[in-house]
């Protein structure tokens, strides 16, 4: 979803405190699907030097499940599924009644994320696109952020509106936190697969060149309009690594008829979630039983009631995840294709991810930190999970995390 270096001497961000007076600005880029050879692989110029001078990590750990929109959600609020409450890319909410598919607005994120305990503490901020950013409301909106998310944009157009932000932006005081979004890189994942070399490196190397363009126009903002005191640090994550994938799965046929009358189906990648929307209560627990013994006659899928999912998972909510869940084994993935139970893979869906991150180290995502002026040298930072970015982003920025967030932050070089 390398090159080694030597032991370094390590202390925590909570040791290294800014210099009173200045003040830290962040510019944080989700390079969505960056698994951890494309950059090596790739030579991508412009993210190999930021390695380089920097900090980075080819061993950052997705959140369960391995989705974009549930680690986006982590990254940003330092919680799992149990707490931000966004389980999957797309999901159905037994206490609203309605589909999400791809949702955008951010009131639907039950923890707090970090444009929000940015501005609650008095930062300015801009999110433009990141998942579930959009329409924000309430007291501690962004100064900046996007109504909805245009899915036909490119990534270049979504950094071009970042930098025509910083441009006009009035400055008084300047914004601290500026966060957006890049799709492409996952988007050539899906279609190509990450073992087609040719076409994943041209996919990289197409993002590298955005990023090189839009680190330039920050660096230039940032000169003219910060002082000497004042620091950047430019980061670049990603949500999750990405696998080859061969077999669709429908869950309908698979299931039959008659253990689907009276549910709704709502399935993500690999993931599924079975609602009992129209099944009496009386007939809800025999149904599961059924459902459950049918997709026990399948090695490629395991499923749980809601109530036994392990609890390692941190993988509840009240009204989201529906009776039953399902996940596939890696290779497989759901489809709305419901010729028959199971089919080869088209052409144009060749990658897949969404499964368990601990069952494959392809699902692992590269990571940045980069300090304008402040070499890192090319620092090793080694694990990380996705839930220790608020803590990272609110320590660099010199505010307190939300309360309930994953307390650690990524130890940086001093």
């Amino acid at each position: 979803m390398k090159r080694s270096f030597g032991f370094l001497i390590i202390v925590l961000l909570a040791g290294a405190s800014p210099a009173r007076g200045a003040e830290n600005t962040v510019v944080w880029i989700s390079l969505d699907g960056l698994r951890n050879d494309y950059v090596q692989r790739a030579a991508a110029p412009t993210l190999t030097r930021l390695e380089q001078e920097g900090a980075y990590t080819n061993q950052e750990h997705a959140i369960f499940p391995s989705l974009t929109f549930p680690n986006h959600i982590s990254q940003v609020t330092g919680t799992t599924v149990d707490h931000h409450g966004i389980p999957m890319n797309s999901f159905f909410d037994e206490g609203t009644g309605k589909n999400y598919v791809y949702p955008t607005q951010d009131s639907l994120i039950r923890a707090e994320p970090i444009w929000v305990t940015a501005k609650r503490q008095g930062l300015r901020v801009a999110v433009i696109d990141w998942p579930v950013s959009n329409a924000q409301t309430g007291q501690w909106k962004s100064d900046y952020f996007t109504d909805h998310y245009d899915t036909v944009r490119t990534d270049a157009q979504r950094l071009d509106q970042v930098v025509a932000i910083l441009k006009k932006d009035p400055g008084n005081p300047p914004l601290r936190l500026i966060m957006s979004y890049m799709a492409s890189v996952d988007h050539a994942g899906h279609s190509f697969g990450p073992e087609d070399a040719e076409n994943m490196n041209r996919a990289v190397l197409n993002a590298d060149t955005a990023l090189g363009a839009f680190l330039k126009s920050v660096l230039a903002w940032f000169d003219a309009t910060h002082s000497d005191t004042d620091d950047l640090y430019f980061i670049i994550s990603t949500d999750h690594g990405m696998e080859t994938m061969h077999e669709q799965v429908s869950l309908d046929r698979l299931l039959g008829p008659e253990l689907v009358a009276g549910t709704k189906i709502v399935a993500s990648g690999p993931m599924a979630s079975i609602y009992f929307t129209d099944i009496p209560d009386a007939e809800k627990a025999e149904r599961a039983n059924q459902i459950l013994a049918k997709l026990k006659t399948v090695d490629y899928a395991t499923a749980w009631k809601a109530q036994d999912i392990p609890a390692s998972y941190h993988y509840s909510d009240p009204t989201r995840i529906g009776q039953i869940v399902v996940a596939l084994k890696l290779g497989f993935t759901f489809s709305e294709i419901r010729i028959t139970a199971t089919q080869p893979a088209h052409p144009g869906l060749r990658g897949m991810h969404g499964y368990d991150p601990a069952v494959s180290t392809k699902l692992l995502g590269t990571a940045i930190i980069w300090h304008y002026h402040h070499p890192m040298h090319g620092a090793d930072l080694g694990p990380i999970v996705n839930t220790q970015w608020h803590a990272t982003v609110a320590r660099l920025l010199g505010i307190q995390p939300a309360p309930g967030a994953d307390p650690r932050p990524i130890p940086l070089p001093q």
